[in-house]
């Protein structure tokens, strides 16, 4: 089935931000936060999706055969790498590749501008299912770690290795 990236345009707001709350929410429940982040995230979207559009990001909506699946943005760091910032598929249609479908054709945008030699993304290591996904595409090589301090007591309850040292995620 034929998936494309096409540029944000006004006509898919609504869609938008309601896959911007599910995507923060998502993002909220792996470290246990609950309804009140996902009501956070509601009363934020508008602001986030309008700061997507002014801070020069290239916001696209994934479309399958003409019907809106889910959002990736695409952020230009310096003349040489592009970051795939967001990224999120509907739940209704994950499981058949477009994910990656997305991902390659955000690949070949990139490729295409001159001087860019590379693609980035952050992802959350509770993640586990899209650190998975990357890897397969290729995406084997750490370039950053976020390393985070928590005020107040840290929600997060497992610990990694990297590097020798002991690490929440």
């Amino acid at each position: 089935m034929p998936v494309e990236l096409k540029e944000y345009a006004p006509a898919y707001e609504r869609e938008l931000k309601e896959d911007i709350i599910a995507f923060f929410a998502f993002h909220g429940g792996l470290v246990g936060q609950d309804s009140a982040a996902r009501a956070e995230a509601q009363a934020e979207a508008a602001e986030t999706l309008a700061r997507w559009q002014a801070d020069g990001s290239a916001l696209y909506v994934i479309r399958e055969e003409n019907t809106y699946v889910g959002f990736l943005r695409l952020e230009y760091r310096g003349s040489q790498v592009a970051w795939i910032e967001d990224l999120y598929v509907r739940p209704e249609h994950r499981g058949r590749g477009l994910a990656s479908k997305a991902i390659g054709l955000a690949e070949e945008i990139v490729s295409h501008r001159p001087g860019y030699t590379a693609v980035c993304m952050d992802v959350a290591p509770r993640n586990e299912q899209a650190m998975g996904l990357y890897y397969r595409l290729g995406y084997d090589s750490v370039s950053l770690i976020t390393l985070r301090k928590e005020f107040g007591g840290n929600p997060r309850d497992r610990k990694t290795e990297i590097l020798g040292r002991d690490f929440f995620i």
